[in-house]
């Protein structure tokens, strides 16, 4: 990014108490500018046909459009716009969505100003930001998914033949080999990894393999 040239920033809140703070907040560092404020995702959407920015400071819940859902339009149609999200609520499933939609970090409101605008500089570096206390919500979430899928798999109730096929799924083998190693046709492998990739709960090959040679272990 040119260094010469402001940071240029777009916020969008519905609440305009928390516009206000953000503006006074950025307006008085001499390397950025706020070009738009929005208090919806359909509004910020129609901002963006006459300014696009550096960066969106979005809010998650507002009446409308919530951010999530702008940020993944947004990201669709400017995918160089670094959206951080900047909101009250920690919900798991908020966090998790708005990351996988494209947005580089997802911040609490109580965040301190100068770590802020810290956080902004972080973002445009290619850094993914989170607060301490959404990222120990998002890891012990991971973690218990996790955790979710082991014991399914510890639970597997496998069939001789289908402890055929992942014996040779975690040797590497794929489909038309294990079809032509068990003389099955490969319609009817897809059919039992089908069943088996049912059973762990997951459709992630890889993550799958991974998983039965732990089933495997003795």
């Amino acid at each position: 990014m040119d260094r010469d040239r402001k940071i240029s920033v777009m916020l969008v809140d519905d609440q305009k108490i928390m516009l206000e703070g953000l503006e006074t907040l950025i307006s008085v560092r001499s390397e950025m500018e706020i070009v738009e404020s929005a208090q919806s995702g359909e509004e910020a959407i129609e901002r963006l046909r006459s300014v696009v920015p550096d960066v969106i400071l979005m809010d998650i819940r507002m009446p409308g459009m919530g951010g999530v859902k702008a940020t993944q339009t947004i990201k669709e149609l400017y995918p160089r716009v670094i959206i951080i999200i900047l909101t009250t609520f920690d919900d798991d499933a908020y966090i998790i969505e708005a990351l996988s939609h494209g947005a580089s970090g997802y911040l609490l409101k109580d965040i301190d100003g100068e770590k802020l605008i810290q956080s902004i500089y972080e973002a445009l570096s290619g850094n993914l930001l989170l607060t301490g206390k959404v990222a120990h919500k998002l890891a012990l979430n991971i973690r218990n998914n996790n955790k979710g899928i082991e014991k399914k798999v510890a639970e597997l109730d496998l069939t001789p033949r289908e402890l055929d096929l992942v014996r040779l799924l975690v040797q590497g083998y794929n489909s038309r080999e294990i079809a032509d190693t068990l003389f099955l046709t490969q319609g009817t492998v897809k059919n039992y990894l089908s069943d088996i990739y049912a059973k762990i709960g997951t459709n992630d090959r890889a993550k799958a393999v991974l998983l039965l040679k732990k089933y495997l272990s003795p």
